[in-house]
């Protein structure tokens, strides 16, 4: 379902100066994703798209109230990597979501960072960006996802896929004295699949206690060309060379 991009940043506005006593400005607005900006508008919850970032926030509100200072850790199973992140400085790919009809577009562009490769996603202002090194890790260092929840193209684990590939991860909330168990998440190649011309890896991610959902993954390039789960769909509308004739 490709879509023109067309996303425009919003514009920081400031307060008036009264005419006898000056006013100081008020301070610039914290950076905001106009993404998930628009969804939240449309009374679209975010939870049925990042499946990952509503464990955590949702888990983060029901137990604050006990305890202090909450962090995610992940303890997850050994895991072989086939290929190293491919992504190049120069690239662009564009995405388009759709989630209980409603469409928006986002922008991610790939730079070259010091010793690692930026990924920018280019919704917000200043753009929120992701430094990975040659295996697709940030400084967090886990497989499962990023630390940033704006990456939605790419995970770690997509560096390990083979058609007979599954793993597993285990997410807790830690706190000053306690953890606290929040999921378990299980990952499966079910098939392979061409998706616009291009091979990809099909991928059923569970999370207990959810509904399953799917990612077609690049073959060759090791990033998300789709997703798809109850209410939504996300899908690779530029960046790579598709066949929109087929899917």
């Amino acid at each position: 379902m490709p879509s023109p991009k067309g996303m425009k940043r919003r514009q920081r506005s400031t307060d008036s100066v009264k005419p006898v006593v000056a006013t100081p400005a008020a301070p610039p607005a914290p950076a905001e994703n106009p993404v998930l900006a628009k969804l939240t508008s449309a009374n679209v919850t975010v939870a049925s798209v990042i499946v990952f970032v509503a464990i955590m926030a949702v888990s983060a509100v029901l137990l604050k109230p006990h305890f202090d200072n909450p962090t995610i850790t992940l303890t997850e199973a050994p895991l072989a990597k086939n290929t190293e992140f491919q992504l190049q400085p120069g690239e662009e790919y564009t995405y388009a979501y759709l989630v209980n009809g409603t469409e928006v577009n986002a922008t991610y562009e790939i730079l070259s960072g010091s010793n690692c490769t930026i990924i920018a996603f280019m919704e917000t202002d200043p753009p929120s960006t992701s430094c990975v090194d040659r295996w697709g890790m940030d400084a967090r260092g886990y497989n499962s996802m990023l630390e940033n929840p704006d990456m939605m193209l790419f995970d770690p684990w997509m560096l390990a896929l083979t058609p007979d590939w599954s793993w597993n991860t285990t997410m807790y909330m830690d706190f000053v004295n306690d953890s606290q168990y929040v999921a378990s998440m299980d990952y499966q190649v079910i098939r392979m699949d061409t998706w616009h011309g291009r091979e990809a890896f099909v991928v059923m991610e569970n999370v207990s206690g959810g509904e399953p959902q799917y990612e077609w993954v690049d073959a060759q390039e090791r990033i998300m060309l789709m997703t798809s789960g109850d209410g939504y769909e996300i899908d690779l509308v530029s960046g790579l060379p598709l066949d929109n004739e087929s899917g």
